[in-house]
């Protein structure tokens, strides 16, 4: 059977906090997941992991594929770099080579003894073995490679477009649809079955495709823009305003105005508020009017902290990045560029800092740790609710960010305001 092994390589610290639970191709983008996609454009083949060791656990409880290890067939492999999106498969036959663009290993089409002698840590160290520089001819390319989330933002409309044409082809409505719905463009417009679209709804496919799939609720009065994706079993609330580039998973409860932003799984935000170039994670919640802030006053470019540097985006809109299990209150504000890390809770009427750590309590202009018990705690509450309980190894992987991130979090607590004389606060 022909092989395809998806690996990390050293860039995936660019792409935290979404990667602490999840690997490189795990990241959304257009209809899929870089390895859902993967796994669409080469069907009947071999699929293997490269990740980081503390994920070994956590993605063999996901996929049936094979983790860190290849299968021992001597066959040839085409290894493919997980932050990659595809637009067309690079053929598995055909000669070794190994596909370069500025440094970055892109792909790898090895057989025999070249084949053996990578592993996860060879992607990982980012050193392309001295043997194999030798003996392997190196291509220049030129692919599309992720570094950092708001290059997944920033292609997130044309991936829809890319995605329903090459794997959807055409709309069809499967579902129901109430009397006073309007389909506009309706070849471009797909409702999976069992979902239904209640009346005043206007699902809008004249700017580019919208897919809705299986055992979706659209409540009345609903307007969504193409390109757009919404997953099976999520709830759409009423009046919601989904412009072009909302790009929704499964099992999300999604109300108020969205424009470009990724939401990862079991994701709420049923309320009115504005998410803008965002990118969300997983059994995240948003409190009523929480806002995040997509462009500056001054129609700058945005700069954002990335691992405790700042990084210039280059772009004009950019929204926030909200790591899994991240809590908002009522009327949080989030400002332009904000990076918001896993299990993070915010609680204040002020704009809190635009980069915090992980597990951190944000209240009264106050960073403090968030305990772990009560995090996790919280974490198991939140998945009861929708009929999910935590596994062991889901458990396991929260307390291991717990620990990887504790240093961070150690130097970056700050006291109350009110504990610090007002001469120091002028200051």
């Amino acid at each position: 059977m022909k092989q395809i092994c998806l690996f990390e390589d050293n860039g995936y610290s660019h792409l935290f906090p979404h990667v602490y639970t999840r690997a490189c191709f795990e990241i959304r983008c257009g209809l899929f997941s870089h390895l859902e996609r993967t796994a669409k454009q080469y069907p009947d083949t071999s699929i293997t992991l490269y990740s980081r060791d503390y994920l070994y656990d956590i993605l063999q409880e996901r996929y049936p594929y094979h983790v860190n290890t290849l299968p021992q067939e001597d066959e040839t492999c085409l290894f493919l770099n997980g932050r990659m999106i595809l637009t067309k498969p690079i053929p598995i036959e055909g000669p070794e080579e190994i596909g370069i663009q500025k440094n970055v290993i892109l792909y790898m089409r090895l057989r025999g003894e070249n084949r053996k002698n990578v592993s996860p840590d060879t992607f990982l160290s980012g050193i392309l073995p001295q043997q194999l520089k030798n003996t392997i001819p190196i291509v220049n390319t030129e692919l599309f490679l992720i570094d950092y989330f708001w290059d997944t933002v920033k292609q997130n409309k044309s991936q829809i477009e890319r995605d329903f044409l090459s794997f959807v082809k055409e709309g069809c409505i499967f579902g129901k649809l109430y009397e006073g719905v309007y389909l506009l463009n309706k070849n471009q417009i797909y409702l999976g079955k069992d979902s239904r679209i209640k009346p005043c709804s206007v699902i809008d496919a004249e700017n580019g495709p919208v897919y809705i799939g299986e055992n979706v609720t659209i409540a009345p009065n609903t307007t969504i823009e193409g390109p757009a994706y919404i997953g099976n079993h999520s709830t759409i609330q009423a009046h919601a305003k989904l412009r072009g580039g909302t790009n929704i998973d499964e099992d999300c409860k999604i109300g108020g105005e969205v424009v470009n932003s990724i939401f990862h799984d079991y994701t709420n935000k049923q309320h009115d508020g504005f998410i803008g170039d965002s990118y969300i994670g997983s059994w995240v919640n948003l409190g009523a009017s929480t806002v995040t802030s997509n462009l500056l006053n001054t129609y700058g470019t945005v700069k954002a902290t990335i691992n405790g540097n700042t990084v210039h985006t280059g772009l004009q809109y950019v929204g926030s990045s909200l790591g899994d299990h991240t809590k908002t209150a009522i009327n949080t504000t989030i400002m332009t560029g904000s990076v918001i890390g896993f299990a993070c809770n915010i609680v204040t009427p002020e704009y809190p800092p635009k980069y915090l750590p992980p597990f951190t309590w944000y209240s009264n202009n106050r960073i403090r740790a968030y305990r772990l018990e009560k995090a996790l705690q919280v974490a198991r509450n939140v998945m009861k609710r929708r009929k999910k309980e935590m596994t062991a190894i889901e458990e396991q992987l929260f307390e291991r960010v717990f620990r990887i991130t504790e240093k961070e979090r150690n130097f970056r607590e700050t006291p109350n305001k009110r504990d610090i004389p007002i001469t120091e606060r002028i200051r």
